[in-house]
């Protein structure tokens, strides 16, 4: 009856009932509950719901408001139950039907834990917990976290000893709404529902999944709400301090950089891999090992990788079905002398899953995609120019575009032509400049920024008017966001397209894929290396889209990137920075950034939250790179992080403080800005 969102909800009428007793009669509707029991406080505005329930004889146990673990522990004793189900008195369309399936699949699995809210696999308000007793038991007892005594099975969700499973029911629809009671828009979206449940169905004791999902089919303009569990959120937020984070220790990570640049250029052959995006003396320099989603630097600190090796690891480090598969195949031989039947399978694979892709080329990274794609385009156009937008890779071709063009020919420099995204103008404007000269438009389909509607199919008629062909470069977006990359999600095929990063997860792989009578030049036009038939990394890729295919890492990447980005857009709004933190792109990869008053990246803010989320365990750039293997581990220790860093500009900010005062090293500087 406290809640502090909607006070009362418990009792609030659906249709002339109290909706704790549309929750009731839909539990009772299970064909698999033996019991059921109202856990509730011992407060006096609660006694209202201890007089519901023994009015529908149902047992109830009241216990300490602060304590919600104790109380469903002490409840759990006096029912004898081996097995506890957990709903929450806020779901009044919970069906009866998920209750049960997910019920069996517990029992099926003989694991600890099983729920269908990591991911949804149904609409939020259809949640459904299954865990043992003993469990229950031993969270009691291990839990020490107020957090944790708080929000019930957190400690099952998070405990890496705990076994569970994430069921996925085989009939689903509407997994991004929300069907749960949290605020007064909330019930009377759920009373228009249970209206139209009674209309179609009559009034009935209870209500199945598939009833449910026709009365939400009769409301008109339906809109998907992203699943935000604002509690969660601000109680990790309110259990942290605004206190800095204890500095790491990095001796033999700085150690390591003194001996590094005595003999390789910028201390490591990745800029975006060295120190310099990172806050010297703050961050790990060198890291030594990586499972899933956990990395270990050279001092033995412990982190939550959310770079992810610049996003080539979809699957985490180490993933146990490819490294068996590289294995498998590296005993028989590595880089042969002829071609292996490998290649054919993976050109076969990719060209079935990419919409555009007739023949196929491999490289090792996406320079080379890029770089082989522009050359084919200027050998089937005999054109030169190029006109692109967004980041291309290291090769003469496109970074003489940057301020990062040294040693870059001048001749090459004035072959390439910047266009700025989302604006067909300003492509119209640079197509103009050498009209009928231009071999292909290359661009990032999809980065940090949503196309405008149609536009990607405007670009291809704007290209093709002027004879140049559309290639696009789906190195980052390329698997991140379904199998068949971003031509695919927008409909729109280009004539090449390159793919990269995630290909191999973390094996050097990427290719050029594209129109058979383009992609035939290559005849003619060079693209040959040694490693370019690397049957590991042409092994791994195999079995990267066959766990993408057959497995649920797209729906674990959905749960954990959703979960991160709204926790963080939660807990910037409660900090009072929800102006000034910005969050832009796909759950699956995000940017993040801070302003000032004036609109203008505020680098000083940032750099402050990025010192306080990595000493809170957290690797972190200025993106959220998510993995399939980020478990609910790593994403409560992530949010944790989140809320170390929001707590700790919110003090900077209240006490009028330089940030730059708060910082223990230099402001990274970026290498250029390409996107």
């Amino acid at each position: 009856m406290g809640s502090s969102r909607l006070k009362g909800k418990s009792l609030s009428k659906i249709c002339g009932e109290p909706l704790l007793l549309k929750v009731l009669n839909q539990v009772k509707g299970s064909s698999l509950i033996t019991d059921c029991i109202v856990v509730t406080t011992d407060l006096v505005e609660d006694n209202a719901i201890q007089e519901l329930c023994q009015e529908n004889n149902c047992k109830v146990f009241r216990g300490n408001k602060d304590d919600v673990l104790s109380r469903y522990s002490k409840a759990a004793e006096i029912t004898n139950s081996d097995v506890v189900v957990r709903i929450t008195g806020d779901c009044p369309l919970i069906a009866p039907d998920t209750i049960d399936e997910v019920i069996k699949e517990f029992l099926n699995a003989k694991c600890s834990y099983a729920s269908n809210t990591f991911p949804y696999t149904r609409s939020e308000g259809q949640d459904v917990e299954v865990f043992s007793v003993d469990t229950l038991r031993y969270t009691a007892k291990n839990a020490f976290e107020e957090i944790d005594k708080e929000h019930v099975t957190l400690f099952m969700k998070k405990n890496r000893l705990i076994s569970k499973i994430n069921v996925s029911h085989q009939y689903y629809a509407f997994t991004d709404l929300k069907l749960s009671v949290d605020y007064n828009e909330d019930l009377n979206f759920v009373r228009k529902i249970w209206s139209n449940l009674e209309k179609e169905f009559s009034k009935k004791e209870f209500y199945t999944y598939s009833e449910i999902v026709m009365a939400l089919k009769k409301i008109e303009n339906i809109k998907s709400k992203n699943i935000i569990n604002d509690g969660l959120y601000m109680s990790i937020l309110n259990s942290t301090n605004d206190a800095p984070a204890e500095p790491l220790s990095l001796s033999n990570s700085l150690s390591l950089l003194d001996e590094s640049n005595k003999y390789i250029p910028g201390g490591a052959q990745t800029y975006s891999k060295s120190w310099r995006p990172h806050i010297k003396g703050v961050s790990p320099i060198f890291l030594e090992s990586g499972k899933g989603s956990i990395v270990k630097d050279v001092d033995n600190n412990e982190f939550v990788d959310l770079i992810q090796g610049l996003l080539p690891n979809i699957l985490g480090y180490a993933n146990d079905e490819i490294n068996k598969t590289i294995t498998e195949i590296a005993k028989k031989g590595h880089s042969f002398s002829l071609p292996h039947k490998l290649e054919i399978d993976l050109a076969k694979k990719l060209c079935q899953i990419i919409p555009c892709a007739e023949k196929v080329r491999f490289g090792k990274n996406g320079s080379d995609a890029t770089a082989g794609a522009v050359r084919v385009a200027r050998a089937y156009t005999g054109k030169e120019n190029v006109a692109v937008c967004g980041y291309h890779g290291w090769q003469d071709w496109f970074i003489g575009s940057t301020s990062r063009k040294a040693g870059v020919p001048k001749g090459t420099i004035d072959l390439v032509h910047t266009f700025k995204y989302n604006d067909l103008v300003d492509l119209e404007r640079v197509l103009m400049k050498k009209k009928g000269q231009f071999a292909a438009v290359i661009l990032e389909p999809v980065n940090f920024f949503w196309p405008k509607e149609n536009y990607l199919r405007e670009v291809k008629e704007i290209a093709h008017k002027h004879g140049a062909l559309l290639i696009f470069d789906e190195i980052c977006s390329g698997f991140h966001f379904g199998i068949g990359g971003a031509q695919e999600l927008f409909g729109v095929k280009p004539d090449l397209a390159t793919f990269g990063k995630a290909m191999g997860n973390g094996w050097p792989i990427s290719c050029i894929a594209g129109k058979s009578e383009i992609m035939q030049v290559f005849e003619d036009a060079f693209f040959s290396f040694t490693f370019a038939g690397d049957v590991a990394s042409i092994a791994a890729s195999l079995k990267v889209i066959e766990i993408l295919e057959k497995g649920n890492a797209y729906e674990n990447m959905r749960a954990a990137g959703i979960t991160i980005c709204d926790g963080a857009k939660a807990m910037a709004k409660a900090t009072g920075l929800g102006d000034y933190f910005k969050l832009h792109g796909h759950h699956n990869w995000s940017i993040f950034d801070f302003i000032d008053q004036n609109g203008n990246s505020d680098s000083a803010i940032k750099a402050l939250w990025i010192q306080e989320v990595t000493r809170s365990g957290v690797l972190i750039l200025t993106t959220i790179n998510i993995s399939a293997s980020l478990d609910q581990y790593c994403v409560d220790k992530v949010l944790k992080a989140f809320a170390k860093g929001f707590k700790r500009v919110k003090y900077c900010r209240d006490n009028k403080l330089d940030p730059k005062d708060l910082i223990d090293g230099p402001i990274p500087i970026p290498a250029f800005k390409a996107r």
